[in-house]
Order: C-alpha cells, then structure tokens, then sequence
C-alpha cells in the first residue's frame, strides 16, 4: 500500500502572505525580526521546513499558530504536514497522533458514524452515483495508521474501512487491490478469504488496475474464489497483456500452448511469449528455447533475446 505518492517531492511550507504583519499585536510591540513582513514570509517560504516555522512559533504570542496556519494554505500543505509528523521528519518530532488527526481532516467529505468508521455501501462501487468525494492519499494513510497501530489503537476493520472509502469516494483503483491481497494472504489477523478476494479483484480490475486484472485472471485460471473458466481467464490475462502486464503476457502464451479454452496454437505462444520475453519475463524465455524451431519461424531476430 503507498499513500504517499500525491506530491512527488517535498516542497516548503507555504507561510500566509503578511501573516507577520496580520499577527502583530500591542503585546508584541518588541518583534523577533527587523525584516519588512512581506520579506520575512517569503524568506520563511523559501527556506524553513516544517520544524523552523515550530520553533518560530515559540518566539512570541502571536506566532502560536503559524505552523497550523501555514498548513492550513492548501490541501497538499496538510498533507505535507501529516507526512513530517507521522516520519519525524522536516525537522519535527514524530506525533503519529497529530497527523491522524489532519489526516482525519483531510478525509471530510467521508462520512463517518459516531465510531469514527466510513460509511459507505457496496452499490455505490456498482453505480457510481454517490456525489461524496475525499482526498485519497489522507483516507489511505489513516488505513495504514490503522491497520499498524500509527497514532491510533490497531484495528484492522477500520483499516479496512478507510481504504473501501479510498475506492468507494475516492474511486482509487490501486485500493481495491489493496483490499484484496489482505483478504488473498489473511494480512493484519484479517482471515483468508478468497470470495472476497476476488470480488475484490474484480472491482479493481473493473476500474483499470493492472495487477488486479492479472490476479482476476489467476483466479478464473485455478477457480479460487470464483467458478473456474479458462475463457474468463484468457480474457482477463489478455486485458492486463495488452496494458504491458509481463506475467499476463506469459499466461496468454501457456493457454494457447496447452490449448486451455482456445484451439491450441504454438506460434500464437511463441508470440505472447517473445512480448514478455521483451519486458524480462524469463519463463518465457525459458519456454521460446523449448518452441525455439517455431519460435525462430513466427519471430524472427528471436536468437536476439535468448542470448541476452
């Protein structure tokens, strides 16, 4: 699970503009600083991380609330924020149990019962008609807090339930996957079960996860947790193939080697295989040697590969 792939890379707190000048108060008449407001916020801007504008919070009353003010600039900045507590990084002190709490924030548009736990209904995954969204990266990071006990009492459940909001409001793809490798390896006291697994599969697949796509294919493929159907399982591999999937180009060649739902066909194999023998599956390289007097016929140059 990643949930801190939003900002590509760290960027500095953003200080409100003349925030100096908006806070000076008749108990402040003495300043820590001779420098015009307007350039103190842009220094501060430019080059303070998180753990400078905390420790200018202590200089003088007024600037008690700089570190949430700055945060509260943007969305990115909360989430910023929440990322140096939950680390101890940009120069703060690590307090898991203050970045759930922005975190928490940043989820708003999730609603929650009394518990705090999302509420949300499997239709809505069908019908998409639900107008709530939320900021994805915050409702997967606080399943991450949850399901490892981070700022908050381990509970595997809520976990859960954040990161079914994740894909529920947040229509992330990547959270249902998440979902289902829990359910698929029984991972954080979560018990194996592989129905819900693949229904999980299946919903990820559905919005375009490749991954998911390739493992709906294994399901079908060995009947685990659906009805066995090699033709539901060819054309889940071939999706996830056709998306630059490696394994998934390798399983499409197997089936029309061993002729699994479709007329068996080596040169269609030698053809999967050579396209994940070209993104460095080496089980297919390992089956182009075996076909090698087909393979060099359907695919010439096929020599290339092997010998590398």
């Amino acid at each position: 699970m990643n949930a801190t792939t939003y900002s590509s890379s760290y960027r500095q707190p953003m200080v409100p503009p003349l925030y100096f000048e908006r806070t000076k108060t008749k108990n402040d008449s003495e300043t820590s600083s001779t420098l015009p407001p307007e350039i103190l916020s842009l220094c501060l801007t430019a080059y303070a991380n998180w753990g400078d504008l905390a420790k200018l919070a202590c200089v003088q009353k007024s600037w008690s609330n700089l570190l949430v003010d700055s945060a509260n600039q943007s969305t990115e900045s909360k989430w910023e924020l929440a990322q140096a507590l939950l680390k101890g990084d940009c120069g703060l002190a690590p307090n898991a149990e203050r970045a759930v709490q922005i975190l928490t924030e940043l989820a708003v548009a999730v609603p929650v019962d009394e518990s705090g736990k999302p509420l949300h209904t499997d239709t809505q995954a069908n019908n998409n008609t639900t107008n709530n969204t939320c900021f994805t990266p915050a409702a997967k990071q606080l399943a991450e807090c949850h399901l490892m006990g981070q700022g908050v009492p381990q509970d595997s459940k809520l976990g859960l339930a954040w990161l079914e909001s994740a894909f529920y409001y947040g229509h992330d793809a990547e959270a249902a996957h998440d979902i289902a490798l829990i359910y698929e390896y029984g991972r954080h006291s979560i018990e194996v079960d592989v129905v819900a697994a693949a229904q999980w599969f299946e919903r990820g697949a559905e919005a375009g996860n490749v991954e998911s796509m390739a493992e709906l294919g294994l399901c079908y493929e060995l009947g685990c947790g659906v009805e066995q159907s090699d033709e539901q399982a060819l054309d889940w591999y071939t999706k996830a193939a056709n998306l630059g999937h490696a394994t998934a180009k390798f399983s499409v060649g197997e089936i029309f080697e061993e002729a699994r739902g479709v007329p068996q066909s080596d040169e269609e194999a030698c053809l999967w295989y050579y396209r994940a023998a070209l993104v460095g599956d080496q089980d297919s390289k390992v089956a182009l040697r075996r076909l090698y007097d087909i393979a060099r016929i359907v695919v010439p140059g096929v020599a290339d590969i092997l010998n590398e």
